[in-house]
């Protein structure tokens, strides 16, 4: 490190410069050096060391306090101490991103490094026997584009023109302090010297625009509701040679008037009267080929289950087949007819069978007819009768 150098006169502020102006002129010197150190502009980069190395000193209360008690010397003495460890990350320009986002904006500092596209998302709608056997789909998906009025600037290109703020109309900049200096070209005029102010009314000056772009996609077998599809470099465009982002298609699968699918297997809810539940009968059922006949054994109870293999959906991407489970659902009818009711009561008189004796219960709690047949007169009862 050079021994004689002097901080205030780097920075070109006074010797009792509040903290305010030290970081207001550092800020001001890093953005003019900075926007030429990644060209390998060596002069402007050791430049940017000397400023770096001034603002570290003279932004911290100790040192700058042993700075201008030392003078001069202290950059012989403790500078050496203080920079060895700096002087690697500054000719790398490493731990800078901070400031440089916070003074220039992300997109000014990464503008010329390469950027994956942004990710497009699509909801597909499709049907349920689509997504259980699979479909190819055209789909038009919404990409973010440069804006086609104005070439992604952001302005009317047909808009008065005015002078360039940043250079002052001059189209340069000087760029460092004598005998430094030097001059380069404004970026944001890009040396024009003038720009246009008036946003662009297609983009309102957000410079993208949004174009449909149509594809196709193939769904395959075995998909559930929600799931999603993705379609790696689909997405949006990549800048500075960056990858493109991808698409991200989730699916929506409309409901089927009586299937529901459980992963590979598909159910369905068989009603049954209570004479078919009781004797047993011969019946058609619905697959998702046509229909399929099926025998129901007597005596089948409310909730029972019975599986055909090989009738239900393909699994993902069709290499195998699961099954239908049927599920009985015994349907007591209503307003019977008076001979239908007499039917009933002699079948109820006739069988002796009373289902809640399996459950437990203290005597089977029999019914209310048995319970005062036997009860004695006057005897109390609770509300249940029982």
């Amino acid at each position: 490190m050079a021994s004689l150098k002097d901080y205030y006169d780097i920075l070109g502020i006074r010797r009792g410069a509040t903290e305010e102006e030290v970081e207001k002129a550092y800020r001001k010197l890093a953005r003019a050096y900075q926007v030429d150190s990644y060209s390998g502009n060596r002069a402007a980069e050791i430049r940017f060391r000397e400023i770096a190395e001034a603002y570290a000193v003279l932004s911290d209360k100790g040192k700058r306090a042993r700075y201008d008690q030392a003078g001069m010397d202290f950059s012989a003495s403790e500078a050496d101490r203080e920079f060895e460890w700096e002087e690697e990350e500054l000719c790398n320009f490493e731990g800078f991103e901070e400031f440089f986002e916070e003074s220039f904006g992300k997109e000014s500092v990464s503008k010329s490094l390469p950027q994956k596209g942004k990710e497009i998302h699509h909801l597909l709608r499709i049907g349920f026997e689509e997504a259980v056997c699979g479909t190819a789909a055209r789909i038009q998906v919404e990409e973010e584009v440069s804006c086609p009025e104005c070439l992604g600037q952001g302005y009317d290109p047909q808009g008065p023109l005015e002078p360039c703020r940043e250079c002052g109309g001059a189209g340069h900049i000087q760029v460092g302090l004598y005998p430094e200096a030097f001059t380069q070209r404004c970026r944001r005029c890009q040396g024009w010297g003038r720009i246009r102010r008036k946003p662009c009314s297609s983009c309102e000056g957000t410079k993208r625009g949004i174009r449909k772009k149509p594809l196709s996609l193939s769904v395959p077998p075995g998909l559930s509701d929600g799931c999603r599809i993705y379609v790696k470099g689909a997405g949006g465009r990549g800048l500075n040679g960056g990858a493109n982002g991808d698409l991200v298609v989730t699916l929506e699968i409309q409901k089927h008037p009586f299937f529901q699918k459980r992963g590979e297997d598909l159910y369905v809810e068989v009603p049954l009267t209570v004479w078919e539940a009781a004797l047993g009968t011969r019946m058609k059922v619905p697959t998702l080929k046509g229909s399929a006949w099926i025998t129901v054994p007597p005596g089948v109870q409310n909730g029972q289950k019975m599986r055909l293999e090989g009738k239900g959906g393909p699994s993902l991407h069709g290499k195998t087949k699961g099954s239908q489970v049927l599920t009985f659902k015994i349907v007591v009818p209503r307003d019977l007819d008076p001979r239908s009711l007499d039917l009933l009561r002699e079948l109820q008189n006739r069988a002796a069978y009373n289902p809640r004796e399996e459950c437990g219960w203290p005597g089977g709690l029999k019914n209310r007819e048995t319970e005062s047949a036997r009860g004695k007169p006057g005897e109390k009862r609770d509300r249940c009768g029982l």
